[in-house]
């Protein structure tokens, strides 16, 4: 009579390629996840700027210039929008993280301040250019 043995389980080989193979799976996807988490958190930075535009466009259709702010001040609570307290709150900001400035009432510029999640400020001026990571001079 021959004894055979029966293995049971992996050898250390296999266990440490699969370990390799899930690591550089690993590797390849926080990169993307991270990418993606960004792009989300912009978005809802721009969809909100987009509100606040809209009503900056309604009140220069009416009045034939834009509300004069000589600095940085939040858009909550003025009296050229229509925009009640908490419909800028999202998952990633708040109401007080937009700002809007207009030193003439012809130029304008609308900012989501960076915050813990968001790591440069978004900005939006009169012409529709966009500012992504990088900081614009912030005259607050």
């Amino acid at each position: 009579m021959k004894n055979k043995r029966v293995q049971n389980g992996f050898s250390l080989v296999e266990l440490m390629i699969v370990i390799v193979i899930t690591g550089v799976l690993v590797a390849a996807a926080v990169p993307i996840y991270q990418h993606n988490m960004e792009l989300a958190i912009r978005s809802e930075a721009v969809a909100s700027i987009g509100s606040i535009r809209d009503q900056l466009n309604m009140h220069y259709a009416t009045e034939g210039s834009y509300p004069v702010a000589g600095s940085f001040t939040k858009v909550i609570g003025m009296d050229w929008n229509d925009i009640n307290t908490g419909e800028l709150t999202g998952k990633y900001f708040q109401d007080k993280n937009f700002k809007y400035r207009s030193y003439d009432g012809v130029e304008y510029r609308i900012k989501c301040q960076k915050n813990r999640i968001l790591s440069h400020q978004v900005w939006i001026d009169e012409t529709g250019h966009w500012w992504f990571d990088v900081d614009v001079e912030d005259e607050e």
